[in-house]
């Protein structure tokens, strides 16, 4: 073919492209210019269209047909446009039943006959035109989702809400097994309101193999609520949760782009000019117990829910919480916990012990505008956790990503317990039953950053079980519905904390001693600085009878959050001003701060932690393992009764010892530790940001573990009582008792309790801090060191290589290592070893390698000498021999020239 003619057809074929594109470009506003000039599309007549359907009128015009279960919407053409709200939250499904699933701000646009659902980009901003555009086009809006235009009422676009609704729009598909099955999905409930929409979809979420699940979602569709309402800064000295922008039209020497807008409620008084002043009646937080709430549970939830009109009118606000009972009868009966005008506190029942309060807020200025509760049923009773599994864990919890994240990277410095070893599957379906919450945990947290979720309930389920113990035991006279009231009572507070917008603090528990905590009497008097940290009950060892369990008080951190978030400036005060004051106070005995982020098994502060008690982790560990070797006394007696199996001693056994390793994980945490404070520069009284412990009470830590945990001598139980730890033998559905091996593996228990403490030590971040923490102890002063460190844990751990002779009693019955020593010492070999043959300065500093091989050597020497000893037992000897060699071969291997 010729040149010019291949040329021609190509300039003929671009310029039908062109022609095609321009109108692909140009029709779309074609059609709606047609619209807009009156020009009917090839609609159906609307009174075909809802021909056989009902209306139900309100914000959103809704038809609907019972015959087909299909709903319509009428989109008045005044919200084409605008934004709205829409919330969504799951009704029934199993254990989500109660969850929020999340709010948008969207808005309806049209085009091409159809309507699109838009999610305006609301992080970046600039309020003047300069940049607008730029702005704009750079960070632009997303369509979730478009549907077609069935017909219009007038100018009204009426759409199908099946195609909409009868969908996964929450992500859940992954959780129930796959995908909605619109056909087999029905509308539970179709509301409306003059401002709101309420919707549920029975959805049905069909599995690969066919079948499906049913879960009722509900959705919540509302006006943006218009208010005077002011935006308040955030400040990082106290917690609140927050929505975050960008404002590009910041001045350029300005350190940040960012406007951070703290979740609140919109409260104003009644009386401006008084300094307290009832709240605006329209202001008014009011909460709906549910009717579901067991009676005798009401009014404990009820005073934790009106605790916190002590912090607000400590702001100037008087009543801003008052409490509604929702009953069969009266005239709050029928209102929906799920309708965002209504906040409920809620009862579930999943069997999983857990409560939740989130709110909703405003995307653009942080006002909270609707929040609901839910607490399950499984809280108030003592059933027993899965502690073959906790255990084995350790701190290695779903609540503690940056633990999980370096385990996830460096598997070998995990704890794999003797079942997950040899049987990995053996407990799978425990794991499915009993396990569930990482993954949906980790769904919600991708959906509700900044640490929203709470899980300060999750590990209730243990505080019960030994409760239950205490009750038998230690304290025979404890009232269990008074003492299950105290713990209800304060949790409800907590949840209602986080719908207030107050996130969790983690070192309020450390504000008092542990001896005023166990003097206190009064419940009017708070032991902890703030019902946002996770407390646990306190016991007094005497057997005498306590009136107050669990801190029944919001503190002074509490009174101080609110008085930022809601304190309102007096006639001539600058609000700048005001919060200024409110947050230089935070260096005053009970005012510090630190949050989910703060709060990790490696992280640096000792004083952040959950479920502890007191300013001394190590006055914590002991008492506790203190009330733990009270509890061990008789068990036989009191954890079982006549007639029942003797697995529910292996449970509490197991209860237990899951206690040692949790206090000894806070012992752990005081070496290489490093205070923390929030203070900025110029507050009254500032402190450093960092503080370094004092070396005398980390020396007195790394005595306790030596003592206490490394020894064995807490780990000393009388065959009589192992040889009655039954298995559980009820293999069915989600059974508590139910035990893949059979011998309890006393060994396996007590080497991952062992483990974890000896892990703090010796991992990569103690190391690394206790190494630049030498620096950051001034010249004159007594310092921790890595040789300290490293070489008191290997004489404590290696004790019996320090004797100058073999006691006479050395035998295979009597060794002089015992085999729970024997474990423990192979377990510090090899993290002493893993630190000894890795690059120098990569995993640890390489001052610490130098020292753990100068540690190892020493060690190898008096190794080889004890076992020349022919004097000793066996077992003993043999461990020696081996331990001497595998050090010989690691010293050999550790040099990479």
């Amino acid at each position: 073919m010729p040149v010019r003619l291949i040329d021609k057809l190509a300039r003929m074929a671009a310029t039908v492209a062109i022609a095609a594109v321009l109108s692909l470009l140009t029709w779309p506003t074609a059609t709606i210019a047609n619209d807009k000039n009156g020009e009917k599309p090839d609609y159906k007549p609307f009174a075909e269209v809802v021909e056989g359907y009902d209306l139900i009128d309100g914000f959103f015009p809704l038809y609907y047909n019972k015959k087909t279960d299909n709903l319509l919407a009428v989109i008045p053409s005044a919200m084409v446009g605008p934004d709205f709200l829409i919330a969504d939250s799951v009704v029934a499904g199993g254990r989500l039943t109660g969850y929020q699933f999340g709010h948008s701000l969207v808005h309806w646009e049209e085009l091409n006959k159809k309507l699109l659902l838009v999610q305006p980009e609301s992080r970046h901003f600039r309020n003047d035109s300069t940049m607008k555009d730029v702005i704009d086009r750079t960070y632009s809006d997303s369509v979730l989702l478009s549907t077609a235009i069935v017909t219009k009422r007038g100018k009204d676009p009426v759409i199908d809400l099946d195609q909409v609704f009868k969908h996964d729009r929450s992500g859940l598909s992954g959780y129930f097994g796959g995908a909605v099955d619109p056909s087999l999905s029905r509308w539970a409930e179709t509301k409306c309101f003059p401002d709101n929409v309420e919707l549920s979809v029975e959805a049905v979420y069909k599995t690969k193999k066919g079948y499906g699940k049913r879960a009722t979602v509900h959705y919540s569709i509302s006006k943006l609520p218009k208010t005077d309402y002011k935006p308040r800064e955030a400040d990082d000295r106290i917690g609140y949760f927050l929505t975050a922008r960008k404002d590009w039209g910041s001045d350029y020497e300005s350190k940040t782009l960012f406007k951070r807008y703290i979740h609140r409620w919109h409260l104003r008084k009644s009386d401006p000019s008084e300094d307290i002043s009832d709240v605006h009646p329209d202001d008014q937080i009011v909460f709906y117990i549910e009717k579901t709430v067991p009676v005798k549970y009401r009014r404990y939830i009820r005073e934790g829910i009106l605790l916190w009109n002590k912090a607000f009118e400590k702001a100037g606000l008087r009543n801003v919480m008052q409490v509604r009972q929702q009953t069969d009868t009266n005239e709050f009966a029928n209102l929906d916990p799920e309708d965002v005008r209504y906040n409920f506190f809620r009862w579930i029942v999943t069997g999983d012990s857990f409560a939740m309060g989130p709110s909703r807020a405003n995307p653009l200025t942080g006002q909270i505008f609707d929040a609901d509760i839910v607490m399950d049923d499984s809280l108030v009773r003592a059933w027993h956790a899965r502690y073959d599994q906790m255990i084995g864990k350790g701190p290695n919890t779903p609540e503690d990503p940056s633990l999980k994240t370096f385990l996830d990277k460096h598997p070998e410095w995990d704890y794999r317990s003797m079942e997950d070893r040899l049987m990995p599957l053996a407990c799978q379906g425990c794991q499915e039953l009993h396990d569930w919450e990482p993954d949906i945990m980790k769904s919600l947290q991708d959906k509700f950053p900044q640490g929203t979720l709470c899980s300060f309930a999750n590990q209730m389920t243990h505080e019960m079980a030994l409760g239950a113990a205490i009750c038998n035991v230690a304290v025979p006279e404890l009232e269990r519905d008074d003492f299950v009231g105290q713990w209800i009572k304060l949790i409800a507070c907590h949840e209602v904390g986080h719908t207030l917008g107050l996130r969790h603090n983690f070192k309020a528990s450390a504000w008092k001693s542990l001896d005023e905590i166990l003097a206190n009497e009064d419940p009017n008097v708070p032991t902890v600085a703030s019902v946002m940290d996770y407390t646990p009950a306190v016991y007094n060892l005497d057997r005498s009878q306590r009136k107050v369990y669990i801190n029944q008080m919001v503190g002074p951190y509490d009174e101080l959050a609110i008085a930022y978030g809601y304190g309102i400036p007096k006639n001539g005060e600058k609000e700048a001003d005001m919060l200024t004051k409110i947050c230089g106070q935070i260096s005053e005995s009970g005012l510090d701060y630190a949050t989910d982020q703060d709060r990790s098994f490696i992280a640096p502060d000792p004083l952040v932690n959950v479920y502890d008690h007191g300013d001394d982790p190590v006055a914590w560990a002991r008492y506790r393992m203190g009330l733990m070797e009270e509890l061990r006394k008789d068990m036989v007696n009191w954890a079982v009764e006549s007639g029942e199996s003797y697995d529910q001693l292996r449970r509490s056994l197991e209860m237990i010892l899951f206690e040692y390793s949790r206090v000894i994980q806070y012992a752990a945490r005081v070496v290489g530790g490093q205070y923390f404070h929030r203070d900025h520069k110029g507050d009254p009284n500032e402190r450093p940001a960092v503080e370094i412990v004092p070396v005398e009470r980390q020396r007195a830590a790394l005595d306790f573990l030596a003592s206490k945990v490394f020894s064995g001598e807490s780990f000393d139980f009388p065959p009589e009582l192992l040889n009655r730890l039954a298995p559980g033998r009820w293999h069915h559905w989600d059974s508590e008792s139910s035990d893949s091996v059979q011998e309890f593996p006393i060994h396996d228990r007590v080497a991952a309790i062992q483990y974890w403490a000896l892990f703090h030590l010796t991992n990569p971040f103690t190391i690394a801090r206790v190494h630049d923490a030498e620096l950051k102890v001034p010249n004159d002063q007594d310092a921790f060191t890595v040789g300290e460190l490293l070489g008191k844990t290997t004489k404590a751990i290696w004790s019996e290589a320090e004797q100058q002779s073999v006691p006479i009693e050395s035998t295979d019955r009597r060794p002089l290592i015992s085999s729970v020593r024997r474990n423990l010492q192979r377990k510090h070999l090899q993290l002493l070893t893993r630190i000894v043959l890795s690059q120098p300065g990569n995993l640890v500093p390489a001052d610490a390698v130098s020292i753990a091989r100068m540690v190892m050597s020493e060690l190898h020497e008096k190794l080889q000498a004890m076992a020349s000893n022919e004097k000793i037992d066996d077992a003993s000897r043999a461990h020696l021999v081996d331990s001497a060699a595998r050090i010989g071969k690691a010293l050999e291997a550790g040099y990479d020239l």
